[in-house]
């Protein structure tokens, strides 16, 4: 805590003279003139004031710099030191008002010279790392300035939470992967793999604590130690560190055991031989490979298991990255998996805990946000819930980033209301109150890790033996299908409201999962073995009970089928009746197949809440059900996917239209899923994508969420790519599982929820996109009733679709190309030409009967490929789709993306391409009315209301948004427009006054629009 509170103290460089005090330097002090030191053409150009030397050891000093731009500063004194080969370091302080950070930068020498290093270091709230790269700047009794120098700059050189680190982590799991010969399938070689590595990571956390017989680099001592006795690291050290001490009592260790050292006694299944390394065996590599992975990996990176001040664990929100890092960018995408950071699960966390204390246990809304965001527990016991009763779910639980918070957060939260030590309650909170399934094992071995790495981080104890061994997780969090499996999907399909299971067998699953949580060794076994049997003995009657309700509708269906009509022939059945017959059977076949895999391997083939955490859902379900669902495209999703999922949500329907751009997104079946799963008065906290506010196929879980549930939050969340390290757009939902009253109030903003702007729920309860703007819907709603709507005069369309751009677009003119309009290519009044189309049509907009030699060369080679596009059906395979616009003598456009509405009234050769919208009109007055009115920033205001978010603050300006757009009614004001058109120049005075608004309505609005053009 001393280097914490120094550099919280820290203001000018004098301040700093103690900071390498307590790190172990001499004191000095001697001022520096900066132009002479730096060159003065260094010191202007970072706005150096001051410098001085104020710390040293021997002959390696430490300088202190006030500057304008620190980094630079210390760069600039960095290769001063480098210049003249001198062993010290650079530390650079903003020189004016109170400074944020502290810079520190040096020197070491590279295979092309001398290269420097910096590290940014938070003054006010530094994180562990960073405190961790001060502590290794310190001085050693006896060290040389050589020796120290070369310390410094490999501590810098050390890297954190880096991209370089998922590449790295993801370089060497391949690697490890494929030099295993055993076993065959490379998934599971792939599984043993990531195992050991996970074990390895966990370990670089735990010796950083000095866990490790007291050496914080343990593991690459015993290596090198291992290599110089020619002995082999695995055999003798990483298998015996695992399997014969690390999982077993000091006093229970064989001799060889106890000869790796003072090691504490973890358990956990971490350290116990995986299913699959009983199977096979653990994964074996030769010194050369642990070598490799030791250079490339674990001794390459900065690792350090401290909390930071505002509770973000270090390691395990490292741990969340490497997850996302060791998947393909691909892959990423085809799961919907990314990380969310550590601040946002913290507030969606806590607004979903504060619904909860509200609805399911009665607490009035005032005393639940003080105790969630102010740490003011009810002072009466009697009015103070028994949060130890309190249940969270994530069912799609990634590398474990919503377990997490909510272990944090209610740990917290039962902490204020007087109970024991962090330790203790953090223990006693992921004993009775967390759960998590994912689809991947990957994402599950790393929740369990973050979730143990957060029981050690904190953890102050020295003595060894007293440490407290790691907790089971084999029953909390779980591999399988959160969202569709057999049992729930054959509840769908024959209709029944529920599954049932005695309750004598459901307590014996209860008292299993308890039990199991805390043993070691044999006991450990057993209780697990207890466990499995538990689930299974649920599932064997669950699957018969299931498949007797299958057969119950398979012969009703059957039977009506062959009921006869008043002339006696065979009714049969409807074509929806017998793709309904077909699904019963396919399940039933699912059910059998896995009842006869249970008679014969003795276990529950998959995963199903009703039978592996069917306590839970006896009491209700769960308390709260959090977390960031995966993202996932309809069109990206397998038919066969897409089938099940319309047969078991409701919500989750194509909207109207051909095409994939109406199939809704994966997250809209995972609302429902964990809807159904919360308690009567729980609350589902969850990341969704924003889109889902504004887009068609969203509309009918939109309209259960504002007609069937309390809605405490929709809050779309800003500044996520840089957070989120994707381009990905959030709304953070929250909602309790209760009948809404006719005054409940949704806030729009994270945090107190009595703080954050408000809108009436009964407000989203209409048809159409849900507008988050109290003020600015208000004024749409107005005008929307006031005047007719762009829709109602003209059709807005997409621009020509080629299917081709490759072949199409082409950079330069020539006799059969026409200019050619790209989103891009239009801002507000202004197209600039950057490229062309080849032209296949003829002036009545019918494809030509025959190319022109221009064009024959161009085309002739791809003839086979323009067939193959999706939209050609037949006729010449040079034809182009959606020419309409092209054609239009007088015409408007638009992008479909961009920060505002722009909008183009272009020559008439221009063609429109796909990523253009635009209105064709009667006449050219019309069209530059339409301009002038499209560029005014009230109509880009109201357009935002309704548009989908997308990149760098930009917006989808569909057809489906502008075809609500309001349009003045009085003619005179038509007319204005028109001129004001054709100036290209918008009057947003004279449009606001044509729209009736007053000075509040234009505020409202204003907040929504960028400035005017």
């Amino acid at each position: 805590m001393v280097l914490r509170d120094l550099l919280a103290r820290t203001e000018q460089i004098d301040d700093l003279r103690h900071l390498f005090g307590a790190l172990g330097f001499a004191a000095a002090w001697e001022n520096v003139p900066p132009g002479p030191w730096l060159g003065l053409p260094h010191a202007e150009a970072a706005g150096v004031t001051r410098a001085a030397l104020v710390a040293r050891h021997e002959a390696f000093r430490v300088f202190a710099l006030e500057a304008r731009d620190p980094e630079r500063a210390a760069r600039a004194a960095a290769e001063r030191l480098a210049a003249r080969a001198e062993r010290g370091l650079a530390c650079a302080l903003a020189g004016s008002g109170s400074p944020e950070r502290l810079v520190c930068a040096s020197w070491r020498v590279g295979a092309r010279g001398p290269s420097v290093r910096l590290a940014t270091i938070p003054l006010k709230r530094p994180p562990g790392g960073a405190l961790e790269t001060l502590e290794r700047f310190a001085p050693v009794p006896g060290e040389t300035s050589l020796s120290l120098s070369l310390r410094v700059g490999e501590a810098l050189a050390s890297e954190a939470v880096t991209p370089r680190f998922f590449q790295a982590f993801r370089a060497v799991l391949e690697r490890l992967t494929d030099r295993l010969a055993a076993p065959r399938s490379r998934t599971e070689r792939h599984a043993l793999t990531l195992t050991a590595l996970t074990r390895v990571l966990f370990l670089y956390f735990v010796q950083a604590k000095g866990w490790l017989d007291g050496d914080r680099r343990y593991l690459i001592h015993r290596f090198d130690q291992g290599l110089a006795g020619h002995r082999d690291f695995h055999r003798q050290v990483f298998d015996p560190l695992c399997f014969g001490a690390l999982n077993r009592p000091a006093t229970d260790r064989s001799r060889a055991a106890c000869a790796l050292g003072r090691l504490p006694f973890l358990n956990g299944g971490l350290f116990e031989p995986t299913a699959l390394e009983r199977c096979h065996g653990t994964a074996r590599w030769s010194n050369a490979d642990w070598r490799d992975a030791f250079d490339d990996l674990f001794e390459r990176f900065h690792f350090s298991a401290r909390e930071a001040d505002d509770g973000d664990l270090v390691a395990p929100d490292m741990l969340g990255r490497v997850f996302e890092g060791v998947m393909d960018p691909d892959e990423r995408r085809k799961s919907g998996s990314y990380y969310t950071p550590a601040g946002l699960v913290r507030e969606v966390v806590r607004a979903g805990l504060e619904a909860v204390l509200v609805h399911r246990f009665g607490l009035a809304p005032r005393a639940a946000e003080r105790w969630v965001h102010h740490d003011e527990a009810p002072q009466s016991p009697a009015e103070r819930p028994d949060l130890r009763r309190l249940t969270v779910l994530d069912p799609a639980v990634g590398s474990g980033a919503f377990l997490l918070g909510a272990l944090e957060e209610l740990t917290r939260l039962r902490r204020a209301g007087g109970e024991g030590p962090p330790g203790t309650v953090r223990r006693d909170v992921l004993a009775r109150s967390l759960y998590g399934v994912d689809l991947k094992l990957t994402a599950v071995r790393l929740a369990e890790l973050r979730l143990w790495l957060a029981l050690v981080a904190d953890e102050a104890e020295t003595d060894l033996t007293r440490i407290a061994p790691l907790p089971n997780l084999d029953g909390h969090v779980r591999q399988g299908d959160a969202l569709i499996d057999p049992l729930a999907l054959a509840r769908t399909l024959s209709g029944r409201p529920g599954l049932t299971a005695g309750a004598m067998v459901v307590d014996r699953l209860a008292a299993a999962r308890r039990s199991l949580f805390d043993l070691a060794g044999p006991a450990k076994r057993q209780a697990q073995a207890e466990l499995q049997r538990a689930e299974a003995a649920l599932a064997r009657g669950l699957f018969d009970e299931a498949v007797h309700a299958l057969d119950g509708r398979i012969t009703e269906l059957v039977a009506a089928a062959k009921d006869r009509d008043l002339f006696g022939r065979r009714r049969g059945l409807t074509a929806d009746e017998r793709a309904r017959l077909r699904r019963l059977r396919a399940s039933r076949r699912e059910l059998r197949g896995a009842a006869r895999t249970l008679r014969r391997e003795g276990g529950a083939p998959f995963f199903a809440f009703e039978s592996h955490f069917a306590d839970l859902l006896a009491r209700g379900g769960f308390d709260l059900v959090t977390g960031n669902p995966p993202w996932v495209r309809g069109e990206r999703l397998p038919a066969q996917v897409r089938e099940a999922l319309a047969t078991r949500y409701v919500t989750w329907r194509p909207a109207p239209g051909p095409g994939f751009a109406h199939l809704p997104d994966l997250a809209v079946a995972f609302v429902e899923r964990t809807l159904e799963l919360a308690a009567p008065g729980g609350a589902v906290a969850l990341l969704v994508p924003a889109k889902l506010a504004s887009s068609g196929y969203a509309e009918p879980l939109r309209r259960r969420l504002a007609d069937t549930t309390r809605l405490e939050r929709v809050a779309r969340v800003d500044r996520t790519e840089s957070a989120f390290g994707a381009a990905v757009y959030p709304m953070a939902l929250v909602a309790a599982r209760a009948e809404p009253a006719s005054r409940e109030q949704v806030a729009t903003l994270l945090g107190p929820k009595g703080q954050a702007p408000q809108i009436a729920q009964r407000a989203l309860q209409a048809d159409g996109p849900w507008i988050l703007y109290p003020d600015a819907l208000r004024v749409a709603r107005h005008l929307r009733g006031a005047f007719p709507t762009i829709g109602d005069r003209w059709r807005p369309q997409l621009g020509v679709k080629t299917g081709a751009d490759d072949v199409f677009v082409v950079p330069h003119p020539d006799r059969a190309t026409r200019p050619a309009a790209r989103g891009r290519d239009l801002s507000p009044w202004r197209f600039t030409l950057r490229a062309h189309v080849l032209w296949t049509h003829a002036p009545d907009g019918r494809p030509l009967e025959r190319l022109p030699p221009e064009l024959a060369r161009a085309l002739g080679p791809h003839l086979d490929r323009l067939r193959r596009r999706s939209d050609y059906r037949a006729g010449a395979p040079w034809q182009l789709f959606r020419t309409a616009l092209a054609h239009a003598p007088h015409r408007v456009l638009w992008p479909d993306l961009g920060r505002r509405l722009a909008a183009v009234v272009p020559e008439p050769e221009v063609v429109p391409l796909n990523t253009v919208y635009g209105i064709a009109t009667r006449t050219a007055d019309d069209a530059h009315a339409l301009a002038a009115l499209l560029n005014s920033r009230w109509l880009t205001a109201l357009a935002r209301l309704r548009a989908d978010p997308a990149r760098g603050g930009f917006h989808r300006f569909n057809a489906r948004v502008v075809r609500e757009l309001p349009v003045p009614a009085d003619a005179a004001a038509w007319a204005a427009l028109s001129v004001r058109g054709r100036a290209r120049a918008s009057d947003d005075t004279a449009l606001a006054d044509a729209y009736h608004l007053d000075a509040r309505d234009r505020r409202a609005l204003a907040v929504l629009a960028p400035d005017p053009v």
